[in-house]
C-alpha cells in the first residue's frame, strides 16, 4: 500500500507556504510551474506529491491542498485538546506527520497537542465554561457539538473565510453534526459509521432487504445456541441503523417535535420489526445486554450478522479472516440509514488566537492531513479524502464509504444526552416486553418534546 509519509507531504506542501504569510495565495500549477496567479485565500494548490509504495519505489500522484492565510503570519500558539488514542497509531501520526505539516504550512503558529482522557471530559468541559481553562481548538465528539453551542462557548464558524469551501467538499451528514439555531458551530474531522458485518461461514450472501434478514435469521433458527442478527444494545447508537431503515424518525426536520413523529405508524412499524425479531427467537441476547455480547457472540459464531463500526474489523477480522465481510445496511421501507459517529473541530469562544486557531482548524480539513490520518482508521469526511489511498486500499471500508452517503446523524439538539437515555429507556422496555411499542413510544415523545425547544 502506498503511504503518505512525512517528506511526502512536505513536497506537496512545500508550494503553498508562501501563501500563508499575507492575505493572498500564490497558486502555481505543475504544469504552469512559470505561471503566478494571485488569487482569494479560498483557492487550492495542486501539486505533484511523491509517495512510496511498500517496496520502497517512488510513485507521482495529485494531490490537491487548501491554500490559506496563516493568521497573517502573526505568531500564536494555538491549544488543541484531542482524545486521540494513545494505544494506536492516532495520536503518534498527529505527532510525527500532522503537526510537522502543518508547521511547514504555518511555521508562525505553533501548536501545543494535548491528549484527553475521554472518561469524564464532558463534565470537565461544563466546568471549565463556567471557570476558564478552554483550549482554543478541541477534536469534540459530535453530540456534544450543539450542547456547548447552546451554552454560547462555541464560534460560530459559518462566517468565516473558507467555510463555505469546507462545506462543498465534506459529507453532508457529519457537516450537519455541527449545525444549531442557523448557524454552524463546528466542522466535521473524521467520521464512522456502522454497517452490517456478516459471517460467510453462516451468511454466504449479504441480504439487501430487511425482509432477507428475517429470513436468513428464520433460517439459522434451528441450529443451538446460534442466532441470525444481534446488536450491541438497546441504545439508539445500536437500535438506529435499524429503526431508520424500517422507516422510523425521531422529530419533524425541523428538530421542534417527537409527538405524532416517534409515535407515527410508521416508527411504530419500525421499532415492531425489531420486536418481533426479539419476541421471534432471532435476535442476540446482547441486544438487550445479554451474553454473550455482540463482538464475543460474532467471533464464537453464535451470531451470524452484527452492526457496527470500523474498528470491528481490525480486531475481530484478525482473528476470523476473510470470514469478516461488511456490506450497507439491508433495505427497508426507510431505505438504508445508518447513524453517524464521529468527531468535530470546534473553536471555544475564550481563544484569543481565532484566526491562527481557525488556520489549523482549516488545515485539518486539508487532502494531506485528512489522507494521513485516514492511515490510521480515521475516516476522512472529505469526499476527496473517502477516495484517498489510505481508505481504497483497505477493503473493509468499502461499505462504510458507501454507507456515509446516507447515513444520519442523532438528533442535533443540545438536550441529547436527555433525549438519548430518554429513547434508550423506550427501546429497552419495548423489546424486553415491559411496554407496548405504541405505549413506549408515546410516552418517550411525550418526554423529549419540552427538551426540543432548549
Amino acid at each position: 500500500m502506498k503511504r503518505l509519509t512525512l517528506v511526502s507531504l512536505l513536497v506537496v506542501l512545500a508550494l503553498i507556504v508562501a501563501a500563508c504569510g499575507g492575505d493572498d495565495a500564490t497558486t502555481t500549477t505543475a504544469a504552469e510551474e512559470s505561471s503566478t496567479t494571485t488569487t482569494e485565500a479560498a483557492e487550492t494548490t495542486t501539486t505533484a506529491a511523491t509517495t512510496t509504495t511498500e517496496g520502497g519505489t517512488p510513485e507521482t500522484t495529485t494531490t490537491t491542498a487548501v491554500a490559506f492565510d496563516c493568521a497573517g503570519g502573526a505568531e500564536a500558539t494555538v491549544t488543541f485538546w484531542h482524545t486521540y488514542n494513545t494505544d494506536g497509531p492516532e495520536n503518534q501520526q498527529l505527532i510525527d506527520v500532522i503537526l510537522p505539516a502543518f508547521a511547514e504550512v504555518c511555521p508562525n503558529i505553533t501548536v501545543d497537542a494535548v491528549v484527553m482522557p475521554y472518561d469524564g471530559l464532558h463534565d470537565q468541559l461544563i466546568a471549565a465554561v463556567a471557570g476558564g481553562g478552554l483550549p482554543d481548538v478541541m477534536r469534540m465528539d459530535i453530540i456534544w457539538t450543539p450542547e456547548f453551542a447552546s451554552l454560547g462557548a462555541l464560534v460560530q464558524l459559518d462566517g468565516m473565510s473558507g467555510f463555505a469551501e469546507i462545506a462543498e467538499m465534506v459529507v453532508p451528514g457529519p457537516l450537519a453534526t455541527n449545525f444549531y439555531q442557523g448557524g454552524y458551530y463546528g466542522v466535521p474531522l473524521d467520521t464512522n459509521t456502522q454497517v452490517l458485518i456478516y459471517n460467510t461461514d453462516l451468511v454466504p450472501v449479504a441480504p439487501t432487504t430487511l425482509d432477507e434478514v428475517r429470513a436468513v435469521a428464520e433460517s439459522l433458527a434451528g441450529q443451538a445456541d446460534t442466532w441470525g442478527l444481534a446488536l450491541g444494545g438497546s441504545g439508539p447508537w445500536n437500535v438506529f441503523p435499524w429503526f431508520w431503515t424500517a422507516g422510523g424518525v425521531v422529530t419533524d426536520d425541523a428538530l421542534t417535535q417527537a409527538s405524532g413523529y416517534l409515535d407515527s405508524e410508521a416508527s411504530i412499524a419500525a421499532l415492531q420489526w425489531l420486536v418481533d425479531m426479539q419476541n421471534d427467537g432471532l435476535l442476540g441476547p446482547s441486544t438487550i445486554g445479554g451474553d454473550p455480547d455482540s463482538w464475543g457472540g460474532f467471533a464464537d459464531a453464535k451470531y451470524a450478522m452484527v452492526s457496527d463500526g470500523p474498528w470491528f474489523f481490525p480486531i475481530i477480522g484478525a482473528s476470523m479472516g476473510p470470514n469478516v465481510v461488511g456490506a450497507p445496511i439491508p433495505e427497508g421501507p426507510g431505505g438504508s440509514i445508518s447513524v453517524l459517529g464521529g468527531e468535530n473541530l470546534v473553536i471555544f469562544q475564550t481563544t484569543e488566537n481565532v484566526d491562527a486557531a481557525w488556520a489549523f482548524t482549516r488545515f485539518m480539513l486539508s487532502d494531506v492531513a485528512q489522507a494521513a490520518m485516514a492511515e490510521v482508521g480515521q475516516l476522512p469526511v472529505t469526499q476527496a479524502g473517502l477516495q484517498s489511498e489510505g481508505v481504497t486500499s483497505v477493503d473493509y471500508y468499502a461499505p462504510f464509504v458507501i454507507q456515509l452517503q446516507t447515513a444520519q446523524p442523532r438528533t442535533v439538539v443540545p438536550a441529547w444526552p436527555q433525549i438519548e437515555q430518554i429513547l434508550t429507556d423506550a427501546f429497552t422496555a419495548a423489546l424486553r416486553g415491559t411496554k407496548p411499542v405504541q405505549q413506549a413510544l408515546t410516552e418517550a415523545a411525550v418526554q423529549i418534546d419540552p427538551l426540543l425547544s432548549e
